[in-house]
């Protein structure tokens, strides 16, 4: 009875509950609202009406999200219009929108850009002076100089260099992650988390509550606030009677963040898993990218992490007691920037379009997911067209086929236009990178799809110049020359009804 009631109460079952709420109240709606009378059936289609245009007349709504919804309402007109007001649409409390402004507000304050380094990248590349305006204006992203950055093309070796700088930590670690996964990797940290915070080091640790769902335990943060971490999950999935507390389940903490006595800061798409430094094997090789930054750039990824903690901790933190402790020499500019899905602004779509836009002789691309909008599309294919060799590279194993099937459905029209895609031979490429014209490179966690574009928290990093862009380009060609290239005769060759089942998947990609 004991494991019966625990089950009940789990965070598992609350969210298969609400899954299936959502699927029946559709359905619901669906079959019993045409039998409310005509004057109130009436009514309820004008309401319809009405929502579709809202829908069509907000700007900053991505337009494949507006047609599929648009296509839900026409054929469910009543139930469609008051499930997207229910569920599709991002709405706060008052209470939320509030805390939301002081928390921006707060790092507005503490984020004070170098007028003098924008000045500096203008002089070298006039385009990417621009790139870093936008992300520094409208992200609260400054660059920076006087900080040491190591790239890593595997997760393995990160891991090494991460679990080196966390044995030598003396004040603080800050922990956030989208996925944390008990094993070989997390056990490994955990060791040193408890260690530290037995000796009075502070350490936090914040993970994503639909991310770790099913890889953690039941009450696992409880248990590791016993150890002497201090723990919160972002979006926690648990019953409540507050509508409100609903109203963000959809928007993900997907950044990776690592910061170390607030000087060294580790990130890119490396989660806490086995399978990112292959001591298991679920999809092949399993190829990730990440970089350890050491100086001044940390101080972003700090005030980011003490942003979300106090956003979920419901605290007050004094951010100037973490500042870094000292510069390093650099050889290039660095600008780390988060996204929100609360301010619209889409920096990390932006700051995508702005690369293959801008670029002169060669734009690369890395993502595990290819599901792109209209503003992609036709970036990708008039830079291909105009001469730039674009170049993208997804996996050759795919960990969701339906998602795989998507990213298949735009070869034929990428390829059409001159652009270059390959398939990662020895398995799942979980790197998020753009590299171009040896002088621009960005890594991180955001995916080149329409979660990481409109829906999660991100977090990502532009580097200009220095020896990072050049080991950013030169693994672009060693996974390349590892991964079979597309042809349009590999396209032909595509069946009737999986093609059919493509475009059919790609009208419903705005949802995954």
């Amino acid at each position: 009875m004991n494991k019966l009631k625990q089950f009940v109460y789990s965070k598992r079952f609350i969210a298969g509950i609400l899954a299936l709420f959502q699927l029946w109240l559709f359905f619901f709606l669906t079959t019993k609202l045409y039998t409310v009378g005509s004057t109130a059936y009436t009514l309820l289609t004008i309401f319809s009406i009405l929502i579709m245009l809202y829908i069509l007349e907000k700007d900053n709504m991505n337009p494949s999200y507006k047609i599929i919804w648009i296509i839900i309402m026409v054929f469910f007109p009543v139930s469609g219009a008051l499930f997207y007001f229910l569920f599709g649409d991002t709405k706060l409390t008052r209470k939320q929108q509030k805390g939301i402004r002081q928390l921006e507000d707060k790092i507005r304050r503490h984020m004070t850009p170098n007028p003098y380094i924008i000045e500096k990248l203008s002089k070298i590349d006039r385009s990417i002076g621009k790139q870093a305006f936008f992300l520094e204006r409208n992200g609260h992203a400054p660059a920076y100089e006087n900080t040491a950055v190591k790239y890593y093309d595997m997760g393995a070796a990160m891991f090494r260099d991460m679990l080196a700088d966390l044995k030598n930590a003396k004040e603080s670690i800050f922990m956030q992650y989208f996925i944390i996964d008990e094993g070989f990797m997390w056990g490994s940290i955990l060791d040193i988390l408890k260690e530290k915070a037995a000796a009075g080091v502070d350490v936090r640790l914040i993970y994503d509550g639909w991310g770790c769902l099913i890889n953690l335990p039941e009450g696992y943060e409880k248990q590791l606030r016993e150890w002497g971490i201090k723990t919160y999950i972002f979006n926690d999935v648990k019953f409540s009677m507050h509508l409100g507390d609903y109203l963000m389940l959809n928007h993900r903490d997907h950044r990776k963040i690592t910061v170390i006595d607030s000087t060294i800061a580790y990130t890119g798409g490396i989660n806490i898993a086995d399978e990112y430094i292959n001591v298991i094997e679920r999809f092949g090789v399993w190829k990730d990218t990440g970089f350890r930054m050491e100086g001044d750039a940390v101080w972003s990824m700090t005030t980011t992490f003490l942003n979300t903690w106090e956003g979920v901790a419901k605290s007050k933190e004094d951010y100037n007691k973490f500042r870094p402790r000292y510069s390093m020499e650099s050889d290039g500019y660095v600008q780390p920037y988060y996204d929100t899905p609360l301010d619209k602004i889409n920096l990390c779509e932006n700051s995508y379009l702005s690369v293959i836009n801008n670029a002169k002789d060669y734009v690369y691309i890395a993502t595990p997911y290819l599901i792109i909008d209209n503003e992609l599309i036709t970036a990708l294919t008039v830079a291909a067209q105009s001469g730039v060799d674009v170049r993208i590279v997804v996996p050759g194993i795919p960990d969701k086929w339906y998602v795989y099937y998507v990213t298949q459905s735009y070869y034929r029209t990428l390829l059409k236009a001159g652009v270059k895609i390959y398939e990662y031979i020895p398995g799942f490429i979980h790197a998020k990178m753009y590299a171009s014209d040896d002088i621009q490179a960005i890594v991180g966690g955001a995916n080149t799809d329409y979660r990481s574009m409109y829906l999660n928290y991100e977090n990502c990093c532009s580097f200009y110049g220095g020896s990072i862009v050049d080991r950013v380009k030169k693994d672009f060609e060693d996974t390349f020359s590892k991964s079979r290239q597309v042809t349009i005769t590999d396209v032909n060759k595509t069946g009737f009804f999986k093609r059919l089942l493509q475009l059919f998947l790609r009208v419903l990609s705005p949802m995954m």
